[in-house]
């Protein structure tokens, strides 16, 4: 799954971010099985940027908590049960993530970085405090279930073509 034009123009824009060499390293890490860590992060970025606006949250604010809440360079699908002493990815991810933006240099309000800890409500302990924090967590369940439908029916054509040849 590829980004949009808007999308990527979208990631140029925060290219503060998005060109960051340890960043970049997300394009390597997969998600929800039809894309990376990194396109990821741009369209929960993109949606929580517009959304923002509408519920009167700072647009710029929920962009960065957009592309930064995922920058986590553990491949959950392998690695998972070698990192942090075995604790479940969904729990462990937006500590680092946290942790890796501001090692890089990119300033978190307290703000950000509670919603940045949250976005993996429900799933997670830890809730939304803000709307910000509810705007990073909706953006990211939409994306996430439009990635997985995607990945879900690519199974499927896979699944029909191997079948009439089987």
């Amino acid at each position: 799954m590829n980004l949009s034009f808007k999308e990527y123009m979208f990631a140029e824009k925060h290219n503060y971010i998005t060109h960051n060499d340890k960043y970049d390293k997300l394009r390597q890490v997969p998600r929800h099985g039809c894309t990376n860590t990194f396109d990821h992060s741009v369209r929960v970025a993109f949606l929580s940027s517009r959304l923002a606006r509408l519920v009167g949250v700072d647009s710029d604010s929920a962009a960065k908590v957009g592309l930064l809440h995922d920058f986590c360079l553990v491949d959950y699908h392998k690695d998972d049960k070698h990192v942090h002493n075995g604790r479940w990815y969904c729990f462990y991810h937006p500590e680092d993530a946290v942790i890796n933006s501001e090692n890089e240099g990119f300033l978190l309000s307290d703000l950000e970085k509670k919603a940045i800890w949250s976005h993996m409500f429900p799933l997670a302990t830890s809730i939304p405090t803000s709307r910000l924090g509810y705007v990073l967590t909706i953006s990211d369940k939409i994306i996430a279930a439009q990635e997985s439908f995607v990945s879900a029916a690519e199974g499927f054509k896979k699944l029909k073509y191997s079948t009439r040849k089987g």
